[in-house]
């Protein structure tokens, strides 16, 4: 389950990617949400490259701390922004009229892809 996980964390950054550019709101917001998967994937599988299982849940906070206490390395950013990335879960497909800034979700998107490259 743990390649397939990075497997389809992979889809969604490339997704994620073509997306955050976009002039569409919408689109941009998709690529926010998209964005907020690959963290949450990327996180549980590293945690299971250490534990050998997955946890549940989507709060990328709590899986943060989960990993770290697991020995996992998390990079800053992605601890420092945990609380605003766990919420593009939610804002980006319920409440389109959040604000959610291109440039920050680029840079997550350019963190979890060089976290992934470094999990190989």
């Amino acid at each position: 389950m743990g390649n397939t996980l990075l497997s389809i964390a992979k889809a969604d950054i490339k997704t994620a990617k073509n997306l955050v550019n976009s002039d569409d709101k919408y689109q941009k917001h998709q690529a926010a949400y998209l964005t907020q998967q690959v963290v949450e994937k990327t996180l549980k599988y590293a945690i299971s490259l250490k534990t050998g299982g997955q946890p549940w849940g989507h709060d990328i906070t709590k899986l943060v701390i989960f990993a770290q206490q697991n020995g996992v390395d998390v990079p800053d950013f992605i601890c420092k922004k945990a609380k605003m990335i766990t919420s593009w879960e939610v804002v980006s497909r319920y409440y389109p009229t959040s604000v959610i800034r291109r440039d920050t979700i680029a840079h997550v998107i350019r963190v979890a892809d060089e976290w992934q490259k470094k999990l190989k």
